[in-house]
């Protein structure tokens, strides 16, 4: 998926690691969850409207609106996205 030059940066973690949708993270209520990113709206990486925030879900296909909203600061990678 395609994401804006100036969005790249969002999509780090608290430790500068890539984070790409789909990623397993350790979210900051210390629960593993799994990076949603909404593409094609105005909350995706792909829009300029977009201010870094996305969603950790239970599953890695769970929809991005369901799950608790973070950034990457909030959020440590430990998995990559299949």
């Amino acid at each position: 998926m395609f994401v804006l030059p100036e969005n790249e940066k969002y999509l780090r973690d608290a430790f500068g690691s890539a984070l790409r949708d789909g990623a397993c993270v350790l979210d900051a209520d210390h629960e593993v969850g799994y990076v949603r990113l909404e593409y094609g709206t105005r909350r995706g990486p792909d829009s300029t409207y977009w201010d870094g925030w996305f969603t950790v879900a239970r599953t890695r296909r769970g929809h991005p609106l369901r799950g608790k909203v973070m950034n990457g600061h909030l959020v440590q990678l430990i998995g990559g996205a299949a």
